[in-house]
């Protein structure tokens, strides 16, 4: 039995009698040091691998997240290694959000993928390394946010992986390039071996946020800007570290969301959305920014909190934090627990109860604002509003 302690983590990935795993770490992660030492039953694990006795596969034991423990082969095994890996690194650093999300170093700077289903960010990102692109992750990335400077994305050290078999638009010369590839592969996934990636825990300021809408039509490929609040969305989506205090997570959203390039981009064909990439960035407008003082020490969400009773009169709970992001509200209750996208009408009732109001005043200037509707609809929809803003620990 071995115990596996990555460079910066208390906690180690143990091993029991599952050397074929072993053997293909340096592989897998092969920016992010490790150590290889006699497991010590007195240190708790983030995650086991065990073999499963007469047979060769393995069984995996998340202890960060639970799950029930499911025969793999070697390298889905360490897969799912990475995977905790992507929640050990949070749990033990508070200064450090992870998202799923891929990032590719361009001009200095990096650009970040948010994850959105099937939209082909590992293989998009794959396609950028072949062009000579550093990859800081192909799907979960770590971001800081220093005092006074730029939002700060960090690399893993784990080697892109691509899901086989590749997808049918795939040129010949990156199907010839990935086959050639020594990295190790199953019939599910390939990873690959690259030198000179960036090694776990370099740093780039973000320089881009990218939406990936991948298209079924042949189409030329195309960056289109987007609002912040569309953005946003898509980061709230993808951000995995749920233990942080969304109060702390929205403030510092919303300034790193200010300064960035914000785009959509519309692709169908890889080679094409490649082009359209190394275009657009480049170069950046202006110098890069400087790095700013020490990273913002996230607090922990306090989930055991209940939300304080509401009175005959309502008012917007202190503590609770409200930023608007492009043309939307979001509010975070003091407790930390979670982020709420306000829809137009709901941000400005939320503006009604600056000041202590009743259910009944509120609805009474609705019921002015909208004289077409029928006074008793307006009363209930105002009710479940209150209710839940109530319910999420959002008013006193």
């Amino acid at each position: 039995m071995q115990d596996i302690f990555f460079d910066g983590l208390a906690a180690p990935l143990r091993l029991k009698q599952a050397g074929q795993v072993r053997s293909l770490l340096p592989e897998v992660a092969p920016g992010w040091p490790h150590v290889v030492r006699a497991a010590d039953p007195e240190v708790p694990p983030f995650f086991t691998i065990r073999a499963q006795p007469g047979t060769a596969l393995f069984h995996t034991e998340n202890h960060l997240e639970p799950a029930p423990p499911r025969p793999m082969d070697a390298l889905n095994a360490a897969c799912d290694a990475m995977a905790g890996l992507a929640l050990a690194l949070p749990a033990e650093d508070a200064g450090v959000i992870c998202l799923h999300a891929a990032g590719v170093a361009m001009a200095g700077r990096l650009v970040v993928f948010p994850n959105v289903r099937r939209a082909g960010k590992s293989t998009l990102s794959a396609a950028l390394a072949h062009r000579g692109y550093p990859v800081f992750s192909d799907d979960v990335l770590p971001l800081s946010f220093p005092d006074g400077g730029p939002v700060l994305a960090r690399s893993m050290g784990i080697a892109p992986r691509l899901r086989l078999p590749l997808p049918e638009r795939a040129s010949p010369d990156f199907r010839d390039w990935v086959a050639a590839n020594p990295g190790p592969e199953n019939r599910q996934y390939k990873y690959l071996r690259l030198p000179g990636q960036p090694a776990r825990g370099e740093a780039l300021p973000v320089g881009a946020f990218v939406i990936l809408d991948r298209q079924e039509e042949p189409g030329t490929a195309r960056l289109d800007p987007v609002p912040a609040d569309a953005a946003m969305d898509a980061l709230l989506h993808q951000n995995f570290t749920r233990d942080r205090h969304s109060g702390d997570i929205l403030a510092e959203m919303a300034r790193a969301l200010g300064g960035l390039s914000l785009f959509r981009l519309r692709y169908s064909g890889l080679e094409d959305a490649v082009a359209c990439l190394a275009d657009a960035f480049a170069r950046w407008s202006g110098p890069v920014p400087g790095a700013g003082g020490p990273p913002r020490i996230f607090r922990l969400a306090r989930f055991d909190a209940p939300p304080a009773a509401p009175g005959p009169r309502l008012v917007q709970r202190p503590g609770t934090i409200a930023r608007e992001i492009g043309a939307t509200l979001y509010l975070a209750d003091a407790e930390g627990r979670a982020i709420h996208r306000m829809d137009p009408l709901a941000a400005a009732i939320w503006e009604m109860l600056a000041e202590p109001a009743s259910p009944e005043e509120i609805a009474a200037l609705l019921a002015e604002a909208f004289p077409d509707t029928d006074p008793a609809t307006l009363r209930a929809d105002l009710g479940r509003l209150l209710e839940g803003l109530a319910g999420q620990g959002l008013l006193a």
